[in-house]
């Protein structure tokens, strides 16, 4: 499959996708034991292993995002085992191979190696570092950037007429399976390519037909499991009653402010070259799908348009920004081009990537049943081992977010929920992890800055109410049923008390 995908483009220079790959696994390599906190990567890695063991997700406990992301982490676990380095050494993979898609994809668009090598590279080094982990969106990105790639070469070559919209409808296809969203977008922007029904008929029916088959294929996947209604509940109706309301930030919060500039940018660069050449960007096909997926990329930032999401989309915009300044720069002697790419995507990451480098390869290293790691939160370490220090086979429940707490720790999370949020998380599963809770848990782990409404205001500016009558009553149920023994940070350890039945647990879901 992957030298099928590589022969769709004559001429590729191999010689540049493997120096991209290589000096992106370099710049990954920093971060393989560094955890910057406990919250979304533990929730691929912790599904992945309740999977393996026989558990059926949307059943057996809750997720709200399509199979693709854990079926996807499953496998490589079957492959390289469960452990904290077979896991970071699929987030290298990934975000190595996003590099040489964002580097193929360039190239394509722009026809300059420098320019395509120095944009690819420049977006590693500003986006990585504290989401150099396992996460879905960087499946959703690796995919939408195949797709991108594909959907260029088919456009520029007419010998791939049909190869390139195949390639191009299934990583759009495995795309929407891990992100439903950005998937989405991707596709819709690989259909700008074949639209014209006369000339690319049969493009078109080739990228439909491969749009479908990833989803067929999980979606079979889900109903061979008799998991249909949960998976729909979950993935589909939580997901749009729920998720948008507590989730939307300011565009670029947190960010990079490189990053997080990138997106309009492209677009101002672009408006250049629209302007300076009217007649030739209306018929040019490059330049339509080069800003689809550049846009692709932006709406798929929301509604969490932080700097994280921005660093994750912001490849897709890639292809856009290399094409535009290709031609900006088209006349430039050589040396002020080679000065104009190290200062926009060199330089001014270079400081900020040297730091969390620093920071990475300094942190204090522990030791974890899944391998040795370096815990970037205060206490984390300590209440680790405190955790590593009861018996083996007690049981956990963490909350109100830190899955990877979990994972590190190899202990079993009692409820099926692993995230508890004010807002999003419903009264009635609330009352669902409280009885979980109160007949199997001997131990709870919290971490009170989860909640604190001063830090959920920070996190989550758009939420109205920080302490629902349901959180309340959920928390005090489980300083009712479990004692205070010790405090790491914002980590709290609590023991179970003897007498404690399910009665703590009446009126959450009033």
């Amino acid at each position: 499959m992957t030298w099928w995908l590589v022969r769709l483009q004559a001429g590729t220079d191999l010689r540049g996708v493997l120096f991209v790959g290589l000096i992106s696994v370099v710049l990954c390599a920093p971060f393989a034991r560094y955890v910057g906190w406990l919250g979304d990567e533990g929730v691929l890695l912790q599904a992945a292993e309740r999977m393996a063991q026989g558990s059926t997700i949307y059943v057996d406990f809750f997720e709200f995002l399509p199979p693709g992301g854990f079926v996807l982490t499953q496998g490589w676990f079957g492959i390289a085992g469960t452990s904290m380095l077979s896991a970071r050494a699929l987030a290298t993979l990934t975000i190595a191979g996003i590099a040489c898609f964002t580097y193929l994809a360039c190239r394509q668009a722009s026809k300059r190696t420098l320019l395509s090598v120095g944009i690819a590279l420049g977006w590693m080094v500003i986006s990585q570092g504290y989401w150099t982990q396992v996460s879905h969106h960087w499946f959703t990105t690796l995919f939408s950037m195949i797709a991108a790639w594909a959907t260029l070469v088919s456009v520029e070559d007419s010998r791939h007429r049909l190869r390139g919209p195949l390639t191009a409808g299934i990583a759009a296809g495995a795309a929407i399976m891990v992100t439903p969203t950005r998937g989405a977008l991707a596709m819709l922007a690989g259909a700008t390519a074949v639209m014209n029904l006369r000339r690319y008929r049969a493009g078109f029916l080739a990228y439909v037909i491969a749009c479908a088959l990833i989803p067929i294929s999980l979606i079979a996947y889900v109903i061979g499991r008799d998991a249909q209604t949960s998976a729909w509940d979950d993935v589909i109706v939580f997901t749009a009653k729920h998720y948008a309301s507590v989730n939307p930030v300011p565009f670029g919060l947190w960010g990079n402010p490189y990053l997080t500039w990138i997106f309009p940018f492209a677009g101002l660069i672009t408006l250049c070259v629209c302007v300076l050449n009217r007649r030739e960007c209306l018929h040019d096909r490059v330049l339509r799908t080069c800003a689809a997926f550049g846009l692709a990329g932006f709406i798929g930032c929301f509604p969490r348009a932080d700097g994280a999401h921005i660093g994750f989309a912001a490849p897709l915009v890639c292809p856009l920004l290399a094409y535009s300044l290709a031609r900006v720069t088209w006349r430039w002697p050589a040396k002020f081009r080679y000065a104009a790419v190290a200062i926009l995507c060199f330089v001014p990451a270079a400081r900020s990537f040297w730091w969390k480098t620093y920071s990475a390869l300094h942190a204090e290293i522990v030791a974890t049943p899944r391998g040795r790691v370096s815990l970037a939160e205060r206490g984390a370490s300590e209440m680790a081992a405190r955790i590593a220090a009861t018996p083996s086979d007690d049981a956990f429940f963490f909350y109100p977010y830190m899955p990877m707490l979990a994972f590190l720790t190899a202990r079993r999370q009692v409820s099926q929920y692993d995230v508890f949020v004010p807002g999003y998380t419903l009264p009635s599963q609330y009352q669902e992890a409280c009885l979980d809770v109160m007949r199997s848990a001997g131990w709870v782990v919290i971490d009170r800055n989860w909640t604190d409404p001063k830090f959920l205001a920070g996190i989550f500016p758009a939420m109205r109410d920080f302490e629902p009558r349901e959180t309340r009553r959920f928390e005090q149920a489980l300083e009712a049923g479990f004692t205070f023994v010790a405090r790491d940070g914002s980590f709290e350890l609590r023991g179970r008390v003897p007498a404690v039945d399910e009665s703590v647990c009446a009126g959450i879901a009033g």
